[in-house]
């Protein structure tokens, strides 16, 4: 097993330490730029293309005053290289600069990079700017010791990771080539070597009216914006044409009882919503969750299954479109695909997961997206068909037309990387960690699904710390000083021991 020998392990963290301040500082500098991926709107797009242009002149920039190599690959992915004196495959590390929105109340400017109270805050300081800056600070603490690179090390960044774009990565194997192996840091610590699938399910549905032909009528339900992620809030919206406050009276009975028999439920209304060039004066009700990420639906509180619920019986909706909400309810309230009859469970890389992410329904049809984590040994396409057979038999049931949209590609299936198989990579990276951190350094699967579906022999590494709380794409987003000061020393390790002369057997 390849190790760093005491003196040059002392040497190293030591010159990470003198880096602190740089490594903090810029850090604080990548996480200003608003690299908010997925937007809908015109000036949304043209704010993310602005966004990412200035972030990567901001990496350029960098590079070249550290003595790296960048490289902008046809104006699809753009690599941060550390050259090697061989000819030998390298280390690959895919990771991304986009991020997801911000929501909620935020203790400091989500993209401030405030440096207070022991830490960094913004979105992107756990996912995934701040491993970037610490596998570079990592790197520049190697060169500052004069080391000898005898594989090269490849930092390919992801524009698009967020929304499931992953073409600009990819493109890097087309043009550049597979490297050996590759670690991505966008999880946990120790080591995963294991990853669920990734889906988007998306069901719909189409109805003649949504209205039953009540004095009181049902308008929309709009909940969520990002498929990974659990929905912390779902509007409904209600219009009359009989006396408003006596609709406004009936719907608060209506929340009040089921406030009473839902006490994880949260809402706020009904209140009075007036017109807009868009929508006509109606009464709102806003059901508030849980944010957190869609690989853990157990652990937020979805808004949008609480407005199902609510909907699923009132008698303002048209049966058609009562149907589609206990349909949706009924698939999805169970987050482990018992629901979709997907409830498959393996021994290493855990069960399947479900959470819809993305629910709007109108006059006309509902929508909704649904993403779904796939076990190892449940392919993407068999839980297409599964829940395409059970919305066919819901159909043929209630009369109304629900459907599972069909798509060329299902999504990404589960991962595993043999330990056995990469026995040099694997004990390098097990090595590294223990050195830095003391601790056993475990071999686990995860839910969330990475760029280390992308590369061959790939697996990730860090940044969340075993004791850490994983913040990503919930508000309040930071990380410790002391840890990204400790992650640095990890990468740093691994590099050394993977792609230098400095280990020693």
């Amino acid at each position: 097993m390849p190790k760093l020998c005491k003196s040059f392990q002392e040497r190293l963290f030591a010159e990470i330490e003198n880096l602190k301040d740089d490594l903090v500082r810029e850090t604080s500098r990548i996480i200003s730029f608003e690299t908010i991926s997925g937007g809908k709107s015109d000036a949304e797009k043209e704010k993310f293309n602005r966004e990412i242009a200035r972030n990567l002149d901001y990496l350029k920039d960098f590079a070249e005053r550290h003595g790296f190599v960048y490289k902008d690959l046809d104006g699809i992915v753009s690599v941060i290289e550390q050259p090697a004196e061989t000819k030998e495959k390298g280390l690959g590390v895919p990771l991304h600069i986009d991020v997801v929105p911000v929501s909620g109340e935020w203790k400091y400017p989500p993209f401030s990079g405030t440096v207070a109270d022991g830490c960094i805050w913004g979105r992107g300081t756990q996912d995934d700017k701040g491993p970037l800056m610490a596998c570079l600070f990592g790197l520049i603490a190697l060169k500052k010791l004069g080391v000898r690179f005898i594989r090269p090390i490849h930092i390919v960044f992801g524009r698009g990771e967020e929304v499931g774009e992953w073409s600009d990565v990819q493109y890097f194997l087309k043009k550049e080539g597979a490297p050996a192996f590759s670690f991505t840091p966008d999880a946990a610590f120790p080591i995963i070597n294991g990853e669920k699938g990734i889906m988007n399910l998306k069901i719909n549905a189409e109805w003649e009216s949504a209205d039953a032909g009540k004095s009181l009528h049902f308008h929309s339900l709009s909940g969520g914006n990002r498929a990974n992620v659990v929905p912390d809030e779902a509007i409904v919206r209600f219009t009359t044409d009989g006396d408003e406050a006596e609709a406004m009276k009936r719907l608060k009975k209506e929340l009040d009882d089921f406030s009473a028999q839902n006490k994880e439920a949260k809402i706020r209304g009904p209140e009075i919503c007036e017109a807009s060039e868009t929508s006509p004066r109606s009464i709102k009700i806003t059901f508030l969750g849980k944010s957190a990420h869609g690989s853990l639906p157990q652990d937020g509180h979805n808004a949008i299954l609480d407005a199902l619920q609510f909907l699923k019986e009132h008698d303002s909706l048209s049966p058609d479109c009562r149907a589609y909400a206990a349909f949706l309810h009924g698939a999805c309230s169970q987050f482990f695909g018992s629901g979709l009859n997907i409830a498959v469970e393996h021994h290493f890389v855990g069960k399947t997961t479900v959470n819809l992410g993305i629910c709007n329904m109108n006059e006309k049809e509902g929508r909704s997206v649904i993403n779904i984590r796939p076990t190892l040994g449940l392919l993407c396409r068999e839980v297409g068909a599964r829940a395409s057979a059970l919305a066919k038999a819901e159909s043929e049931k209630t009369g109304c037309r629900i459907y599972v949209e069909d798509t060329k590609e299902w999504g990404r299936d589960a991962l595993y990387v043999d330990p056995k198989e990469n026995a040099f990579f694997i004990s390098s990276l097990q090595e590294a960690y223990r050195t830095v951190t003391g601790g056993e350094p475990e071999l686990k699967a995860i839910g969330g699904t990475t760029f280390a579906k992308a590369y061959p022999n790939c697996v990730c590494f860090g940044p969340v710390g075993a004791d850490e709380k994983d913040l990503a794409h919930i508000t309040d987003e930071y990380v410790k000083i002391s840890r990204h000061v400790e992650n640095t020393k990890i990468y740093a390790a691994a590099f050394a021991l993977l792609t230098t002369d400095a280990a020693c057997v």
